[in-house]
């Protein structure tokens, strides 16, 4: 398997803008609904949240090179996951600013439970609408655009040898158990450097995690050695390790971690 090393020089973040002027608590952060709107800027927070990590140089190793191409996947696939049907994103603002988004969550409900199907049938039939003309439009788009502008930061091949292990993953700790079938997953949790370490990563788990315990499912979601840290103090415990791991992350921290509702057996 072939080396993720990178200079220093080239794990620098490239943040742009200055930053706040002054320092926020978290009693000054607000959690409302993504937007379609918001795709933009969240991308770009994602971009500059996930600039030093590991993963990123695996599967993006020139990202610091061509940040723009790198952007706009990254914009594609948050979009991509923001019209899902079954999709919940919710975005952290400042409350001076609630327009422009810090941080973001978004999950998925899985399964087919009364549960799952309530959430579905919340979202009412137009908006289910529009999230069928708009996936089939940005489907077309994203398809011009990769042409007009091929992403030069990607290694396709890692890539798709990721997207495998990820579905080795899924296997072992979700697909071969089918009581676990009907859940809430954590696709991705990301929080803007400059507002890091004031707790918002929990702001906007916690939400979704009252939802889950309403409706008596459990929460899934893969971890970084950085992120199990912050989940084991939600509550969620370790499944398992990844069954393969990403050159450069270490042996050990992280993996496929589960939260179940108060009152309910592990299973």
């Amino acid at each position: 398997m072939a080396s993720s090393a990178i200079s220093t020089a080239q794990k620098a973040p490239a943040l742009r803008g200055a930053a706040p002027a002054k320092s926020h608590t978290s009693d000054e952060i607000i959690i409302r609904p993504a937007t379609l709107a918001d795709m933009p800027v969240v991308a770009d927070i994602s971009v500059d949240a996930y600039a030093t990590n590991e993963v990123t140089y695996f599967l993006a190793p020139k990202a610091h090179i061509y940040r723009d191409d790198n952007l706009r996947a990254t914009r594609q696939s948050t979009r991509g996951r923001f019209l899902h049907p079954r999709n919940l994103s919710i975005v952290a603002c400042l409350a001076s600013d609630p327009s422009t988004p810090i941080a973001m969550a978004q999950f998925i409900r899985l399964g087919n439970d009364s549960g799952a199907k309530e959430y579905l049938k919340s979202r009412g039939l137009r908006t289910r609408l529009w999230i069928f003309v708009l996936t089939w439009f940005f489907y077309f788009y994203n398809m011009v655009e990769n042409i007009i502008w091929p992403n030069r930061s990607d290694d396709k091949e890692a890539r798709k040898l990721f997207n495998s292990w990820i579905s080795e993953d899924s296997q072992k700790y979700w697909k071969s158990h089918p009581e676990r079938a009907n859940r809430w997953q954590a696709q991705q949790v990301f929080v803007s450097p400059y507002f890091q370490g004031k707790g918002i990563g929990k702001k906007l788990m916690l939400p979704v995690m009252q939802k889950a315990q309403e409706e008596r499912v459990i929460m899934g979601l893969a971890a970084s050695p950085e992120g199990e840290r912050l989940y084991r103090k939600l509550g969620f415990e370790l499944l398992g390790n990844f069954i393969h791991r990403v050159p450069g992350t270490g042996d050990e921290g992280g993996g496929i971690m589960i939260w179940y509702p108060e009152g309910m057996e592990p299973k």
